[in-house]
């Protein structure tokens, strides 16, 4: 593809609205800079992914991803060897792991095929996020916590700049001093607090001058008092930054363990948001990736630009079937021209992996290239005319074209006498067929028209014109020559009747009898499509009845099915057990050799049979009811109901259960009622428990017993130190901890409490 085509054709002013659907700068400049796939595998791959992103979005109804910091060369840094990051890079790469983690849960892979390979790609690492985190904040500050040094470093800082504010503040409050103070502030020059004292003063308060104002009247003293304490707080903050830079040394060493996965990850989000792109902007304008074919038919076509720039634009169809050449006809008003503006703009959307606004009819062909040839061109540097750059242009159109090429001429060999350019025209249209290119072409030569008309390879068709506005209607139609429209618009615009009348004393009678022809062609063509219209509505009524009309008789043969199949399966089943209690019952006959049992089976059976015996109604579980679950002695109290689940307090253990595991219990009568108090035991329960050295099934043993103390305690928070380790001990915790009845969340400990050897869990 040439530049000036993509320029041509409007395709970079399309990239730059599209980029305009994410709010990232890295985004968009990559949006910017997309350009036609060559190969037609990786073209395919990528308008597979963009589908599919676009049913997860239809079927979510959200995508994730709205901003992602660019940490490109934060990554560049972290590769080189005993290199440090700073606490803002350090702080966005966690924020891209972060994004990395809500995209990687978005992607259903049960769901996508070729978005498994994005979903691969993305490496969540939530241990290296959580190591940032715990250490800098979203200012970019190490934190206090961050390791236990830097905890008792600012510490000591703090008491040693509170000190010193006490002796200062001591000094500027003493009425000795009153006369020498220039103002009762204390501030800082040299990174040491000092205080302001008046220029001819400076000698009543013994101390260091460490500054002076602009206009030299105020002198900036640290008294004696305070000197040994600065130089404390001067040691403890280079003690900070040493402590800080050990941390960001840790993470940064953190982070290029894994930069590989982090690139990796990073490349997948940036795809994501391209993609994210693409469909944010096709659900907005309607598009869809049409089917490939051999030739182009955009049905309902509309220029995106128009669209995204809210301006009017009556759709078109562009066809070019069977025939591989198209000769556009009509007045010189636009529409000609953006009809191979759109057919060409459309075509190179689709082959860069974009959707296109037209219909679900609509057929595309894979163009190796795109070449136009359009506008009134002069190139004043080159010394060109605008016949002379036309000709050059075409030249290099038809040398680097194939078989497989869509060519656009706009206005045939504008800039010269018609009688040649009609003769340029027509041979540069035959040497296209000859060479078998795609081409359309727009033109008001007569002898153009002519041609095409008795052409076995071009077709021919007119674009729409509004007599009333003058204005184009973009409407093609197909098989019909356009009118000229100069004498009647020159008539509208006020022209003289008289020299409308001359005029056509120079046209050949010939060609008005063509324009009549043509002008009345065109009236029957506008009544063709009036009746169509007709037609295609009644048609479309039709098929909506049919619609319903057939959904309505599957409606009721399924709901007869159904209640055949339930009919029979109740059948079924009371036959099956008639029989089973039928045959018990003739055993304890003949063990018993009674009939008495026999006959009131039947007498039972045949009772239910009439439909005199009523179906037993259970009972509906209520706040304050006595339960148990199913198979299970013990007894509890329904304490609240919250749509499936109950809260059972059995004997002072509160438990959440699914109503369909519990079943109500009737009350037993008791000639006296005793009211028996359930006492928590006194056991002093620890808020933590360390299981190191233990083997996996000692450690969950007595993870067991801990977590029943802790529960007969009332305590909801607790830790459990596993160490680092091979890992195979927390992984067997975290199990044991998904597997309990109870509502449980927990978490890796912070970083100056064990970190990932130790993990803080939650009851609720």
């Amino acid at each position: 593809m040439r530049e000036k085509d993509l320029e041509s054709i409007e395709y970079n002013k399309f990239l730059e609205l599209l980029s305009s659907y994410t709010h990232n700068d890295l985004t968009k400049r990559h949006i910017i800079n997309l350009r036609p796939f060559n190969n037609l595998e990786k073209l395919q791959k990528e308008i597979q992914k963009t589908k599919e992103l676009y049913d997860l979005f239809i079927k979510k109804g959200y995508l994730p991803l709205t901003e992602y910091p660019d940490i490109s060369q934060a990554l560049n840094l972290a590769v080189i060897q005993d290199s440090i990051l700073s606490p803002k890079d350090l702080f966005d790469i966690a924020s891209l792991l972060k994004v990395v983690k809500e995209v990687k849960s978005y992607i259903d892979v049960s769901q996508v095929q070729v978005l498994k390979s994005l979903h691969q790609d993305l490496t969540p690492l939530r241990e290296l996020e959580k190591a940032i985190t715990d250490s800098i904040d979203n200012t970019f500050s190490v934190k206090d916590t961050a390791s236990i040094d830097l905890s008792r470093i600012r510490k000591e800082i703090k008491e040693v700049e509170s000190k010193i504010n006490k002796v200062l503040e001591s000094i500027l409050n003493k009425p000795a001093y009153e006369e020498a103070i220039q103002e009762k502030i204390i501030t800082i020059r040299r990174e040491r607090f000092v205080i302001p004292i008046k220029y001819n003063y400076t000698h009543k308060i013994k101390g260091i001058i460490l500054d002076r104002s602009s206009s030299g009247n105020t002198v900036y003293i640290e008294p004696f008092e305070v000197v040994p304490l600065n130089n404390k707080l001067s040691d403890l903050k280079l003690q900070e930054q040493i402590e800080i830079r050990k941390i960001l040394k840790f993470l940064t060493d953190l982070v290029r363990s894994k930069v590989h996965f982090i690139k990796k990850s990073f490349e997948a989000i940036l795809d994501f948001d391209i993609l994210q792109a693409k469909v944010r902007y096709s659900k907005e304008l309607d598009c869809i990736f049409p089917k490939q074919d051999e030739y182009l038919r955009l049905y309902n076509a509309k220029h995106p630009i128009f669209l995204l720039k809210n301006k009017p634009f009556n759709p078109i169809d562009i066809i070019v079937e069977n025939k591989r050449g198209l000769i556009i006809t009509g007045s010189n008003t636009g529409g000609k021209t953006v009809a191979l503006k759109t057919a060409g703009l459309l075509s190179l959307l689709y082959k860069t992996a974009i959707p296109i606004p037209v219909d679900e009819n609509s057929t595309v062909r894979v163009f190796d290239g795109v070449f136009i040839d359009i506008g009134d061109y002069q190139s004043i540097e080159e010394n060109l005319s605008t016949f002379s750059y036309h000709v050059k242009n075409i030249k290099e159109i038809l040398e680097l074209s194939t078989q497989n090429s869509l060519l656009l001429f706009d206005e045939l060999i504008p800039g010269t006498d018609p009688d040649f350019a009609s003769a340029l025209g027509i041979a540069i249209l035959e040497y296209v067929r000859e060479k078998g290119c795609f081409v359309i072409a727009s033109t008001h030569l007569k002898k153009v028209k002519m041609y095409a008309l008795s052409s076995d390879y071009y077709s021919i068709a007119s674009v729409g014109f509004d007599k009333e506005t003058l204005q184009p209607t973009y409407k093609i139609y197909y098989n019909t020559v356009g009118e000229s429209m100069a004498f009647y618009i020159a008539q509208r615009l006020g022209l003289p009747e008289k020299i409308l009348q001359i005029a056509k004393k120079y046209v050949e009678e010939d060609i008005l009898k063509f324009q009549d022809m043509a002008s009345n062609l065109s009236k029957m063509i506008a009544q063709y499509e009036e009746k169509i219209k007709e037609v295609e509505i009644l048609k479309q009524q039709l098929q909506e009845e049919k619609q319903k009309y057939d959904q309505l008789v599957k409606e009721l043969e399924q709901d007869r099915k159904q209640k055949w199949k339930e009919s029979l399966k109740d059948i079924q089943d009371y036959i099956k057990n008639l029989k089973e209690e039928g045959y018990e019952i003739l055993r304890q006959v003949k063990e018993e050799k009674s009939g008495s049992k026999l006959e009131k089976f039947i007498k039972t059976k045949k009772l239910e049979i009439e439909g005199l015996k009523k179906e037993e109604v259970k009972e509906e579980i209520k706040e304050g009811d006595t339960v148990r679950l199913k198979g299970k002695a013990q007894k509890g109290t329904v304490i609240a109901i919250r749509e499936s689940k109950a809260n059972v307090d059995f004997g002072g253990l509160k438990v959440w259960v699914d109503l369909s595991k519990i079943e109500k219990v009737s009350e037993e009568k008791k000639e006296e009622k005793q009211t028996v108090k359930v006492s928590k035991p006194s056991v002093n329960v620890m808020p933590s428990i360390n299981l190191i050295g233990k083997t996996k099934e000692e450690a969950i043993k007595e993870l067991e017993k801990y977590i029943d103390s802790i529960l007969l305690q009332g305590l909801t928070t607790f830790k459990i130190i596993h160490g680092y380790g091979t890992g195979v001990l927390r992984k067997a915790v975290r199990e044991y901890l998904d597997k309990l009845p109870y509502k449980v969340r927990y978490e890796d400990a912070p970083y100056h409490e064990g970190g990932m050897g130790a993990t803080i869990v939650y009851l609720e």
